[in-house]
């Protein structure tokens, strides 16, 4: 809404306005009446005299001077007025060497805003019906310019004195520059004149001549109360942050829908069971982190630096219904021993490892590290497994992990 408002004060012409008028009285038909009582031709850009070349409609000057001048004021008049005197002074000799030091026709600000214009320009299309009078067209829109008289149908130009994108497309399509078409007032050669002159330093109260002539001030009279310092505050500024407004007047967004006019509070569909909007998730701080998973890849080492740790999964089916079963134990340097396994899948060795796992009854065949089969399996008993062979040495590899696979109530 408040938006609203400044679309409807900003606007240069009576067609904008009205525009910007007849969509305040959709959204809020009361606060469009609200608007015209203001007396909308006090403040508004429409209604401005084109004589003054200034499109100021707000109070800022009045309260930036306030502002600067706001320790003197705390002090007595003499005191006050040569604390103003002082910072004049100062400022005049400050704002005058900085004009001298820039290059170029216009001041730099109004520089910055000729520039603006001239991008907006190259979407203008000119249509020439004398040598200063043109027709301009820009999107769905016509406006006339008159290069003799400084006047466009937007009134822009007339207002500010600066030219606006339909005058800067047709001096273009005559091949000038637009520099020369600003007025006068925005010069680097005005503006030196308006810093020209300067106020003249003042000695002190000690070097006054003095007179026989008594001179009592007037009497002061404390009114009541404490007396104003600050400036005069917005309606909605907010009082904690100076010169800072509140978000009154800004439209709300539902976090839900995602749509203008409500709040989540106030959601018309919050009891229906269609599904909300998912929120938009908030980026942690700090450097992202990966999302892809780590490839897996088997490294060939030697075998005294691998520490294994296997777990026992009966429920593992491998290829042709043999179920994976595995030990769990650290391996550290050479072990020489005699390693056991039994149908109950237990494991247990002599040496730096040791591991036990559960599964079901089954028969296995014990594999090396390097995938050659054991052949020095024993059962619990110590007895050699018939058709095997004993060897004075296990062929246990130094800190390997061995592995049983079998199938589950089978003979091999």
């Amino acid at each position: 809404m408040k938006l609203a408002f400044w679309k409807i004060a900003q606007s240069y012409n009576l067609a904008d306005m009205n525009d910007a008028y007849d969509e305040l009285e959709k959204a809020d038909e009361a606060a469009a009446l609200s608007f015209k009582r203001y007396n909308p031709k006090c403040f508004c850009r429409a209604y401005m005299s084109t004589s003054c070349k200034a499109d100021v409609m707000t109070s800022n000057l009045v309260e930036t001077f306030n502002g600067y001048i706001i320790l003197a004021r705390n002090k007595h008049l003499i005191d006050m007025m040569e604390d103003i005197r002082d910072q004049l002074m100062q400022r005049l000799v400050v704002k005058r060497k900085e004009m001298q030091q820039h290059i170029g026709l216009l001041c730099p600000r109004i520089q910055e805003r000729l520039e603006k214009e001239k991008h907006e320009a190259a979407k203008c299309r000119v249509i020439p019906s004398s040598d200063t009078l043109f027709e301009v067209g820009y999107y769905l829109g016509t406006v006339t310019v008159d290069l003799d008289v400084r006047k466009c149908t937007c009134r822009k130009w007339d207002v500010n004195g600066i030219p606006c994108f339909h005058a800067i497309a047709c001096i273009f399509f005559c091949h000038g520059n637009a520099e020369d078409y600003v007025h006068e007032s925005y010069t680097r050669e005005m503006y030196l004149k308006t810093y020209s002159g300067t106020i003249p330093p003042l000695e002190g109260e000690r070097h006054w001549p003095r007179i026989n002539m008594p001179l009592d001030p007037p009497p002061i009279k404390v009114g009541p109360g404490r007396p104003r310092k600050n400036k005069v505050k917005d309606p909605h500024e907010n009082p904690k942050k100076q010169g800072k407004l509140t978000r009154h007047g800004i439209e709300m967004t539902c976090s839900s829908c995602q749509r203008k006019g409500h709040n989540k509070r106030s959601w018309p569909n919050k009891g229906s069971t269609s599904a909300p909007a998912p929120p938009q998730p908030n980026r942690k701080r700090g450097r992202p982190k990966s999302t892809g998973e780590a490839t897996i890849s088997t490294v060939h080492m030697h075998e005294s630096q691998v520490r294994h740790d296997n777990t026992v999964k009966p429920g593992r089916i491998g290829k042709g219904g043999k179920v994976a079963c595995t030990g769990r134990g650290r391996g550290r340097g050479a072990a020489a021993g005699s390693i056991q396994a039994s149908t109950s899948g237990k494991g247990r060795g002599r040496g730096w490892g040791k591991g036990r796992g559960r599964g079901g009854s089954r028969i296995g065949v014990l594999f090396g590290s390097d995938g050659s089969v054991m052949t020095n399996v024993m059962p619990m008993s110590g007895q050699p497994v018939a058709g095997s062979s004993i060897e004075s040495n296990n062929n246990v590899s130094q800190g390997g992990s061995n592995q049983i696979i079998g199938s589950q109530n089978s003979t091999l």
